[in-house]
């Protein structure tokens, strides 16, 4: 075994800041400090806080169904497993709709679904983006489709018409680990706060160990040997709609309330290193950086690639996985087996499949620098 191989670069996250956690330490109500920090962002929607981005999902599907009388939601077919994982979790049943070859939600497979049977659309915003709102806006309007605008992986990314989480009928946040405002855990539904359930109690204590842990997992050396765990799960994305329910926990909410003090700063960090490294790959290799559209901007949590075959992806995600690389989902929806019982209707997704077979990502934060970047660039030249 060679010294490198000891090593591996977590695909996300970033340490925590104990000088920030300290703070909240001092402060009497960190959930306060979290919601209002949060409204600032969010052109000032009410926000409530849940135990994860799924349950803040799934509370958010349930109450749109139970408004419009309907039993189904649309979802993209390419997406986190999550998201129809909560959609079953809120009763009801998940219709698929194509995507693009940048992971966009297909309109003309949109419009093509039976849109008077579905309470609600879940966009996405894949990779950090958020995705423009002009064209699909009047679409699901007509049909009388709500949108819940899906900024787990985008908080802080904006399109014309706004921030990404706060353009919908609701929006959902999640705070989980390399997420762009992590907690370690927790999430929260945008838009609708009067019957959420209250924070637990502040545990600081426990926040303090839970960062220093992960501060620890992150170092290349740790985590190599626990992504190979395979109880832990690490890296890996489950279809599981048995999540737990309820409130945010104590010590995700002192995490995330203090994740939130360098927020900006921290997303204008790795913006600035990602476009640094898309532009390169862009220049010297075959492999295609994938970047936000029109007015829209990204907050980039990975910088997401696309590979001109499948084959050169996964030549690339064998000599790179050390470095960092991920293949994102391992599969489009219509690969997930445990959902298939709960599909309203065959999924017909073949942009979905194709994302899912050419897309890789690299990391964004501080730790893929100088000779690393050297080796991705050499890499992905030799994989095309």
């Amino acid at each position: 075994m060679t010294g490198r191989s000891l090593r591996r670069q977590p695909p996300a996250g970033a340490p925590l800041r104990l000088d920030a956690l300290l703070a909240v330490g001092r402060t009497r109500d960190p959930a306060r400090v979290l919601v209002e920090g949060l409204r600032a962002r969010l052109d000032e929607r009410p926000v409530a806080l849940y135990a994860s981005g799924r349950e803040a999902l799934r509370v958010a599907l349930a109450r749109l169904a139970r408004e419009r009388a309907r039993e189904e939601v649309l979802v993209p077919g390419y997406t986190c497993w999550s998201v129809p994982a909560a959609a079953v979790a809120a009763g009801l049943r998940v219709r698929v709709v194509d995507v693009t070859p940048f992971g966009q939600l297909d309109l003309d497979a949109l419009r093509a679904a039976p849109l008077e049977r579905a309470a609600a659309l879940v966009l996405a915003n894949l990779f950090g983006f958020a995705e423009p709102l002009a064209e699909l806006a009047p679409i699901l309007e007509g049909a009388g489709v709500a949108l819940v605008d899906d900024a787990a992986q985008a908080l802080g990314a904006r399109s014309a018409e706004g921030p990404a989480g706060a353009r919908g009928a609701l929006g959902v946040l999640s705070f989980g680990r390399g997420k762009p405002l992590s907690g370690l855990g927790g999430g929260a539904l945008v838009g609708s706060a009067g019957d959420g359930p209250p924070p637990a109690p502040p545990r600081r204590a426990g926040a303090l160990a839970r960062a220093l842990a992960y501060d620890v997992a992150l170092a290349p050396s740790v985590f190599r040997w626990l992504a190979e765990i395979p109880g832990l799960h690490v890296g890996e994305t489950i279809f599981d709609p048995s999540f737990r329910r309820g409130p945010i926990d104590g010590a995700s909410v002192c995490l995330a309330a203090a994740a939130l003090a360098g927020f900006d700063d921290a997303a204008r960090a790795r913006g600035a290193r990602a476009l640094a490294l898309a532009r390169r790959i862009e220049s010297e290799t075959r492999f295609a950086p994938l970047r936000p559209r029109g007015e829209a901007t990204g907050v980039y949590p990975r910088l997401a690639l696309l590979a001109p075959t499948a084959a050169a992806r996964a030549a690339a995600l064998a000599a790179l996985r050390a470095w960092g690389a991920t293949a994102q989902y391992p599969a489009a929806l219509d690969g997930v087996t445990g959902l298939r019982p709960h599909l309203a209707g065959p999924p017909h997704c073949p942009g979905a499949r194709s994302l899912a077979e050419r897309i890789l990502t690299l990391p964004t934060h501080g730790g893929l620098h100088g000779q690393g970047v050297l080796r991705v660039l050499a890499t992905l030249r030799s994989c095309a």
